[in-house]
C-alpha cells in the first residue's frame, strides 16, 4: 500500500458512492480510493491523482466491465458540469445511494450502532423538475475538449454554471435539463442579446462590468415565468430592447425584473430590483395554499417533491391541533402555511426580510390569522431566548407565562412547545387554569443552562387569577 503513488494505474471495482458523488473503491480490499464518474458496479482502470494516508483520488481511464446501473446521461455537459453528479445512473440505483449516504452519516458521523433509514421518496420528474435557475455570465469561458479542438472560439463571454474550484470559469450551457425548454430559450436569447451589444461583465479581480446573473423562476402549477437579470447598476435603455425582446420571442414570461447589486459576493441576490414588466412575482401552488415568490424568496425548488416533503413531515409530526410550533428558516412562510391548520399556532423566522414580508402577504393572501413572521438571523433569534425575545409576547388571548428569576423578571408569552422541551431527567411544571404543561430540565435555551437558579413560573389570565408552580 505504501507503494502506490500518483500517476500509477490501477483496477478497481467500484462498490458505493460517496456523498460528493463520487464512486468508492478499494484498492486491494483496502484502501478507498475515490473516482468521479463513475457508478457503483463498475469495473474500471483508473489512474492516481493524489494519494493520501487513509485513502486516495483517482481518474477514470478504462471501463472495463460497466455497471448494470449505468445509463447513458442525457445531458452533453454531463462529467464537466457537475451539477447532476448521477445522472449516468439508473434513477432507482440513485435513490438507493441517496439512502445510503444519509445512513452512513448517522454511523461514521453520529455514532449510531444501529439505524434504520426509510426508503428515499422519489420525484415524479427525472428532468425538466426545477422551478428556479441561476446562471453566471462571465468574461473567462471555460473550454472544453470539443471546444479546444475548435478554431476562433471567443473565450471573453460565457453564461452558463460555475466550474467546481474555479471562481471566475463559466461553462457556456446551450441546454439544461433541469428546468425546460423555455428556460434554454431564454438563456440563449439574454447571452445573443447582450453579447451583441458588446456589454461588459461583472469581474472580482476589477470590481466592475454590468452583467452578473441571470435567474429564471417558473411555477409549475400557475405557468408563470419570471426572469431576474442581475446586473451592477441600471441601464434604462438597454433593459428597456432586451424586455421587448423578451416579450416578442418568448412570450411565456409574465413578469422580468432588472435586481441591482454592488456587492462582491459571487451570489445571485440583489439588494433592489426594478420591475420592467409583469407584477414582479409569480404565484406557486403547494397543498391549496397559494405563495408569492419575488426574485429574492427562498422557495424548495422542486414544487412537486416539495409537497410531498410537507406532506412527509405532517405525517411524522402527529399534529393534534394543540401545537405552538416554531419554523426556522421558515422563508417565504411555505411549511408554516402548509401546518397551520394542523396546530394551534406557528412563529417563523428568516433573516430575509424580503421573506418574511412576502411570508405575511402570504399569511393574507390565504386568510391564516394563526401565523406570525419575524425578519431576524436565526442564530441571534435563539441566543435572545434567554431573555426571552420580544417577538414572542405576543401570545393569543392574553395569556402569558413570568419566568421569575433571582433578581430578575422575565415576561414570555405563549411560548411554543418545541421551547417546552428540555434536556434533563429533572422535572417542573407550567400550571395554568385547567391545564398543565410538563417540562423537563428545564430547558436551557430559556435558563442559560443554569439549573442550579430557582425560578418560579406564573401562567395567568389577568393580574388578578394566578396559579403558581415552582421548578428546580
Amino acid at each position: 500500500m505504501e507503494n502506490l503513488k500518483k500517476d500509477d494505474i490501477i483496477e478497481l471495482n467500484i462498490e458505493d458512492i460517496g456523498a460528493e458523488g463520487n464512486g468508492i473503491g478499494r484498492y486491494l480490499g483496502e484502501l478507498v480510493v475515490f473516482v468521479p464518474g463513475t457508478v457503483p458496479g463498475d469495473n474500471i482502470k483508473a489512474k492516481i491523482r493524489k494519494k493520501k494516508k487513509k485513502f486516495a483520488e483517482a481518474k477514470l481511464l478504462e471501463l472495463t466491465v460497466p455497471s448494470p446501473d449505468r445509463v447513458k446521461p442525457e445531458c452533453e455537459y454531463f462529467g464537466t458540469c457537475n451539477g447532476c453528479k448521477m445522472q449516468n445512473t439508473d434513477y432507482p440505483k440513485q435513490l438507493e445511494i441517496k439512502r445510503n449516504i444519509v445512513k452512513n452519516a448517522f454511523i461514521k458521523i453520529g455514532g449510531f450502532e444501529s439505524i434504520n433509514i426509510p426508503g428515499v421518496i422519489g420525484s415524479d420528474d427525472i428532468y425538466f423538475y426545477r422551478n428556479k435557475l441561476e446562471f453566471s455570465f462571465s468574461n473567462d469561458r471555460w473550454l472544453t475538449e470539443e471546444d479546444m479542438n475548435r478554431e476562433n472560439i471567443d473565450k471573453s463571454f460565457a453564461l452558463g454554471y460555475h466550474i467546481p474550484g474555479f471562481n471566475e470559469k463559466i461553462l457556456d450551457i446551450n441546454k439544461c435539463y433541469l428546468q425546460s425548454d423555455f428556460s434554454n430559450r431564454i438563456l440563449i436569447l439574454t447571452r445573443d442579446f447582450f453579447k451583441s451589444k458588446g456589454s461588459s461583465i461583472y469581474t472580482t479581480k476589477t470590481h466592475s462590468g454590468y452583467l452578473r446573473f441571470l435567474t429564471v423562476r417558473r411555477s409549475v402549477q400557475s405557468g408563470e415565468v419570471m426572469v431576474n437579470l442581475i446586473t451592477y447598476d441600471y441601464q434604462p435603455e438597454l433593459i428597456n430592447e432586451y424586455a421587448a425582446l423578451l416579450q416578442k420571442e418568448i412570450p411565456e414570461v409574465s413578469t422580468f425584473v432588472n435586481s441591482l447589486t454592488q456587492s462582491k459576493a459571487q451570489v445571485a441576490l440583489a439588494d433592489n430590483f426594478i420591475v420592467i414588466t409583469g407584477s414582479g412575482y409569480i404565484t406557486e401552488n403547494i397543498g391549496g395554499y397559494d405563495f408569492k415568490i419575488t426574485p429574492n424568496t427562498f422557495f424548495q425548488t422542486n414544487s412537486k417533491q416539495c409537497e410531498k416533503l410537507f406532506k412527509t413531515a405532517c405525517d411524522m409530526a402527529e399534529f393534534t391541533g394543540n401545537e405552538n410550533a416554531l419554523d426556522l428558516y421558515c422563508g417565504c412562510g411555505a411549511i408554516s402555511l402548509y401546518i397551520s391548520a394542523k396546530v394551534k399556532s406557528v412563529y417563523g423566522v428568516e433573516l430575509s426580510k424580503e421573506s418574511i414580508e412576502m411570508a405575511n402577504d402570504n399569511a393574507l393572501l390565504n386568510k391564516v390569522t394563526n401565523c406570525g413572521f419575524k425578519d431576524m438571523d436565526v442564530k441571534d433569534y435563539l441566543g435572545m431566548l434567554t431573555s426571552p425575545p420580544t417577538p414572542l409576547l405576543k401570545g393569543e388571548g392574553g395569556k402569558a407565562f413570568e419566568i421569575f428569576e433571582i433578581g430578575k423578571n422575565k415576561n414570555l408569552t405563549s411560548p411554543p412547545s418545541p421551547l417546552l422541551r428540555g434536556e434533563g431527567s429533572k422535572n417542573s411544571e407550567f400550571s395554568g387554569e385547567g391545564e398543565k404543561v410538563t417540562l423537563t430540565s428545564p430547558p436551557s435555551i430559556l435558563l442559560n443552562g443554569d439549573d442550579e437558579k430557582k425560578i418560579r413560573c406564573y401562567y395567568f389570565r389577568s393580574a388578578a387569577k394566578r396559579h403558581t408552580s415552582k421548578g428546580s
